[in-house]
């Protein structure tokens, strides 16, 4: 009796079927399955090295050589030059593999007001790559006077429609006298 596959053809067939079940092996390793934040409060940023995503209505996204821990805090001084936000780390099954994640910076209620467009912005929202088990920050400076606007701030980290942290802010100014 004829074998149904050749040697050749069947050790084929059986090393195709071996990739395919390591390869979906690791496509479920890089499921994430939430966040935590590390450290936030005040931070001292690094030199700006460029911007990682285009402005949206004068608000910048900057990519920073550095960030110095400074300060644990929740109520932030809402002055020029003030930077503000968290240290965190995406979790799941597997350490090492890129997963996306969003990243919203929620505005006070009343939003910011830019220069640029007439409408409140409520929010800000990018997306970007993580790697599982590996430190990222997320953060805010006040570099120009409109981006100081006093209220709750809330920095949210989100992969797909499950939101995994958030560290909410309060931003007051000192009394104009």
């Amino acid at each position: 009796m004829r074998p149904a596959f050749p040697p050749r053809m069947a050790m084929t067939l059986c090393l195709t079927w071996l990739v395919l079940l390591l390869g979906l092996g690791a496509a479920s390793a890089q499921e994430v399955t939430g966040a935590e934040i590390i450290e936030f409060g005040i931070y001292e940023r690094g030199q700006i090295v460029g911007e990682f995503a285009p402005p949206n209505r004068g608000y910048r996204r900057q990519l920073v050589s550095d960030m110095t821990h400074l300060e644990t805090a929740n109520v932030i001084p809402g002055r020029l030059g003030v930077t503000f936000g968290i240290r965190y780390r995406v979790i799941g099954n597997g350490f090492g593999f890129q997963v996306p994640v969003k990243v919203v910076i929620r505005f006070p209620a009343q939003g910011l007001l830019s220069p640029e467009d007439p409408e409140p912005m409520l929010s800000d929202e990018y997306e970007k790559l993580e790697i599982l088990g590996s430190d990222s920050f997320s953060a805010h400076t006040f570099d120009k006077q409109w981006e100081i606007e006093p209220g709750i701030w809330r920095i949210e980290i989100w992969s797909g429609d499950e939101k995994l942290a958030e560290k909410e802010f309060e931003v007051v100014t000192p009394p104009i006298s």
